[in-house]
């Protein structure tokens, strides 16, 4: 064997472990999106079994990204001052414990303990999520880091799918309480794949530095930093409107049953296991490594889409302005990860994709809440499409004043 032989044979073996690092990943991140998810698409089960009302079984479905919310930035600047893949099998053995924990509680009917669980398990959902999206844009070389961040979290809206698919179906096997433990499990399984992938698979942009407190007053105080964090708040925002509202918007105004209306709007995030890889690929290759025009892009398509959302009166082109609402969003969630690290030395990702994570999910919590506050107020979902149309054209502008975090031009290569 030549030595040229020898270097491709290495090179390819390396190039391999990349690709299963983000597959494995992929596969995580959607056995927690299923997880999460859950309790949503078995909620009459759940109110039934624990006598409790909607807003009770709401928030089940909702505690693990309060807590990722709450203890969000401070995970994000720990694992920026600890090897990130060694904490891989411990966040997924704390998912799989809120997860037992979960059927230990629903099972005896303890709603407050069940809460605490689902609490509980949301810090290892965060870890899993930041190490996961930190490690995909590392693993790659500059040219493919937003392509590679971007697929491994569409594993996450892929997971949403299954959960709500599967859950039903699962609980018929196992009771409604055993599909905790089962999705647990099944997160702690491919983290272990996911952490012999990382260490097979060399990374880039690595620190040899720990985050020293002065670095992390400079990425609080670092204004392109701020300005992605308002892009994924208006993002998310947009992503939620859709998500939350569209459905009541069906029935009431078009008269569609609620399982119809439901199953129709479940193409909006279910498009994104495309989109989101597609915006990656956009910015890394026909836009040179530039984040900006998927910014863009994103924002201008989707207010444009909620304006004729508002005019259309035919049930067929308002089901093909949903799907394509949830392509022109989801263009920029993954870009939005990769831009703020780019804005940071490599010491501090972990603490700005934490940043950008609980900025997501401050914005999904907010926006709809707001949205519903205004159509009480107004009797009328025009203020639905008004608000979205608002928030896309603030990120328009927020997209033209912001810098450019990658090292393309913006313009297609």
């Amino acid at each position: 064997m030549t030595e040229t032989t020898a270097v491709r044979q290495r090179t390819g073996r390396l190039a391999l472990w990349r690709v299963l690092t983000v597959v494995t990943g992929w596969f995580m991140l959607l056995f927690v999106g299923a997880y999460l998810i859950a309790p949503a698409s078995i909620l009459s089960l759940v109110m039934a079994d624990l006598s409790v009302g909607e807003t009770t079984a709401a928030a089940l479905v909702s505690m693990p990204q309060i807590a990722a919310t709450v203890i969000g930035i401070p995970i994000g600047i720990y694992l920026d001052r600890v090897e990130s893949r060694s904490v891989v099998p411990v966040a997924a053995g704390i998912l799989l414990s809120g997860s037992i924990l979960d059927w230990v509680a629903a099972g005896d009917g303890l709603v407050s303990f069940f809460i605490a669980s689902r609490l509980l398990a949301g810090v290892g959902m965060f870890v899993l999520w930041v190490v996961s999206i930190d490690v995909a844009s590392r693993a790659f070389s500059a040219e493919r880091r937003a392509t590679a961040t971007s697929v491994i979290i569409s594993g996450y809206p892929a997971g949403y799918a299954v959960g709500q698919f599967g859950t039903p179906r699962l609980a018929e096997i196992v009771s409604w309480q055993g599909v905790f433990p089962v999705f647990g499990a099944s997160v702690l399984l491919m983290s272990l794949g996911f952490y012999v992938s990382i260490g097979q698979a060399p990374l880039f942009q690595t620190s040899t530095e720990s985050l020293s407190r002065s670095a992390v007053v400079e990425v609080l105080r670092n204004r392109n930093v701020w300005a992605v964090v308002t892009v994924t708040i208006l993002g998310y925002s947009l992503y939620m409107i859709f998500n939350s509202w569209m459905p009541t918007y069906m029935t009431r105004e078009f008269g569609l049953s609620v399982a119809r209306s439901g199953s129709i709007v479940a193409l909006f995030p279910a498009v994104g296991i495309v989109s989101r890889p597609v915006g990656g690929w956009l910015s890394d290759s026909y836009f040179s490594q530039s984040r900006r025009p998927v910014f863009a892009l994103a924002f201008v398509g989707a207010t444009l889409i909620a304006g004729f959302m508002y005019t259309t009166t035919t049930i067929g082109l308002l089901i093909a302005l949903i799907v394509l609402a949830g392509a022109f969003i989801q263009l920029q969630i993954g870009v939005m990860y990769q831009s703020i690290r780019e804005f940071v030395g490599p010491s501090a990702g972990g603490t700005a994709v934490a940043i950008a994570s609980v900025a997501g999910w401050l914005g999904s919590f907010v926006a709809p809440v707001v949205v519903g506050g205004l159509v009480g107020y107004t009797g009328g979902y025009t203020v639905v499409f008004v608000f979205a149309i608002g928030i896309g054209l603030m990120g328009v502008l927020t997209t033209w004043v912001m810098a450019e975090s990658g090292s393309g031009v913006g313009v297609p290569g």
